[in-house]
């Protein structure tokens, strides 16, 4: 049976909520649960709104800003995966 520690809340007004999982008594390894993985991508998912928005409004730094950082999200993503795929052999 896994072993589980709550974490703080990524979003306030919601309950605490386990958000993290560890494999095993002896590992000291904490994966990120399905859920948090989710929330993360709603929350980028969020920003890229946030960032479209704002540069329909004429605010080319902080959409080109958030445009930026979510790309550099998504080749470290990839980069990441890249790796793991080669870590099977």
């Amino acid at each position: 049976m896994a072993a589980t520690r709550p974490t703080g809340n990524l979003h306030p007004g919601t309950s605490n909520e386990v958000l993290f999982l560890v494999r095993g008594k002896q590992s000291f390894i904490q994966w990120p649960s399905e859920r948090e993985i989710e929330e993360v991508s709603k929350r980028l998912a969020r920003i890229v709104q946030v960032g479209i928005c704002s540069e329909a409004n004429g605010d080319y730094f902080k959409s080109g800003d958030l445009a930026y950082q979510i790309q550099e999200i998504i080749r470290t993503t990839a980069a990441l995966l890249k790796q793991s795929q080669r870590a099977k052999g």
